[in-house]
């Protein structure tokens, strides 16, 4: 499964890494992934979202 969210499509972005001397080395910044189990067609399933999609559901349903 790749790193890519379902619902917001977010993924991993690139960001300098700037020591004292203000040398920059390329560092990638990964995505909080949580697994949520949701209600679909009578059965449960689980998915690998973001956590800023989970605050969204959570928004919407209640």
């Amino acid at each position: 499964m790749s790193n890519i969210c379902i619902l917001t499509k977010k993924k991993k972005y690139s960001k300098n890494k700037v020591s004292h001397s203000n040398i920059k080395n390329k560092n990638f910044s990964k995505i909080n992934f949580k697994n949520f189990s949701i209600w679909i067609k009578k059965n449960f399933k689980i998915i690998k979202i973001s956590t800023k999609s989970i605050k969204i559901i959570k928004k919407c349903i209640f």
